[in-house]
């Protein structure tokens, strides 16, 4: 897997001007409400759907998919008075590493956007590898790309659309999948199979962006508020949701007809709500034998007998969501708003260790909004144990800088000591830490 090393954004709402932020597979996202937290993982899920392709032009590009409701164009694009004037264009890229001539090279993509009608519609890709830099724009007539580099300019008979990544890997595979191609694309089908592979020694090219794609892994997101728990379920259908609808009849349906992973899913879900200290065990009560038959989900609390999950703790109901849908998938990107919600600080810690586990031998990644330093200091401690490396762990900390956020990036060192801290950062949890116990600002 190509590591990916940063993931920027330009003019997205309170943004100014070009942010990078360094991911790792421990991404945690800190900062003071209204600070861009949410904005930065919804634009990483479209970013994500571009790299990653489709067949069906314009299936990919949406700003507003659960829970990441962005709005239109004059709501993502950051808002500008005074003497410079509207700013109309917004981007969002990334930075990956390439071996060339044996030494790690950026390779470093920017997509950006424009208005067409309410909603943002792309209007050129950008990419900077080596000495190489090209670029593929929409034409005017929008049925098709210029592609540009510092030496020359053609124009391809294709239309520019959310599959021009797919466009990039199938025209770098070489003249013989064009045998009709003109000179203008001959030229640009030339360029990119010489300047588009992974390493010198690849006899065969690959796929650039195809590799991007699989680090880009499909995204989870998890709302920060989860639905409610209810005292019956009545079964009406499975389909996975960010507000976790869909955990109660999963767990229903394993426990009927697949005990195998009903055993395995019982299991680490005990483990974690021993750990945590929020539960011992946990149940499907049934009240029928048919699949449709309301059921109930019993959740023995320590040592107390099986109880109602609406009994019980919110955190309960609260974090089953989370636990359930991380511990059924393998090679996912979990995108978490504050996942803390309703846990004691004991609960938030285990929910760290837990992440890290998944990571470790699912390898799930996690890009996490937190407002919990319990969180962040079980990393801190992984990382001093070694059960993280440093390189696995990047804190963003999202600081105010006047009337813009400035995206700050915060690595540990071996002992889990924090580096690169800006000031703004222990004051931010100084600050929550007093509004907990009570006292003013």
């Amino acid at each position: 897997m190509i590591p990916a090393s940063e993931f920027l954004l330009e003019d997205v709402r309170c943004f100014r001007g070009e942010q990078r932020a360094r991911m790792r597979p421990i991404t945690l996202l800190v900062g003071e409400n209204s600070t861009g937290k949410t904005t930065f993982l919804g634009c990483y899920a479209v970013l994500r759907e571009l790299i990653a392709g489709g067949d069906v032009p314009g299936s990919r590009l949406d700003f507003n998919r659960e829970p990441f409701l962005m709005g239109s164009f004059p709501d993502i694009v950051r808002s500008q008075r005074g003497r410079p004037g509207r700013i109309d264009q917004f981007s969002l890229g990334f930075t990956f590493f390439l071996t060339r001539r044996d030494q790690p090279v950026p390779f470093v993509t920017k997509i950006s956007f424009r208005e067409d009608g309410v909603q943002p519609v792309m209007f050129s890709v950008k990419c900077e590898y080596d000495t190489h830099s090209f670029s593929l724009e929409r034409n005017t007539d929008t049925i098709s790309t210029l592609f540009k580099t510092a030496d020359f300019e053609s124009q391809l008979s294709y239309p520019f659309n959310e599959n021009c990544f797919l466009l990039l890997d199938t025209l770098s595979l070489g003249r013989e999948r064009y045998p009709d191609a003109s000179e203008d694309e001959i030229r640009v089908i030339d360029y990119l199979s010489t300047t588009l592979k992974l390493n010198d020694s690849a006899s065969i090219k690959p796929r650039l962006f195809s590799a991007f794609a699989e680090h880009f892994q499909r995204p989870i997101p998890v709302a920060p508020l989860r639905s409610k728990p209810m005292r019956t379920y009545n079964p009406v259908r499975e389909t996975a949701s960010p507000e976790g609808e869909h955990i109660p009849m999963l767990l229903m349906r394993l426990d009927r007809t697949d005990k195998t992973s009903w055993n395995l899913l019982h299991h680490s879900l005990v483990a974690f709500g021993k750990a945590s200290g929020l539960f011992s065990d946990i149940a499907v009560k049934r009240h029928g034998r048919q699949m449709s038959d309301p059921f109930q989900l019993q959740v023995k609390a320590r040592a107390g007998s099986r109880a109602n999950i609406m009994d019980v703790g919110y955190g309960v109901s609260q974090s089953l969501p989370i636990l359930v849908d991380v511990r059924r998938h393998e090679q996912c990107v979990f995108l978490l708003q504050q996942p803390e919600v309703h846990l004691h600080p004991r609960a938030q810690a285990e929910l760290a260790s837990f992440f890290v586990e998944s990571y470790r031998k699912n390898r799930n990644y996690f890009m996490v909004e937190t407002h919990s330093d319990y969180i962040i200091d079980r990393v801190r401690i992984l990382t001093k144990q070694g059960t993280l490396r440093p390189e696995d762990v990047s804190i963003l900390y999202f600081g105010p800088d006047r009337n813009a956020v400035q995206i700050h990036n915060i690595s540990l060192d071996a002992n889990g000591n924090l580096q690169n801290v800006p000031p703004g950062y222990r004051d931010f949890f100084i600050r929550e830490s007093d509004r907990l116990l009570g006292f003013d600002d």
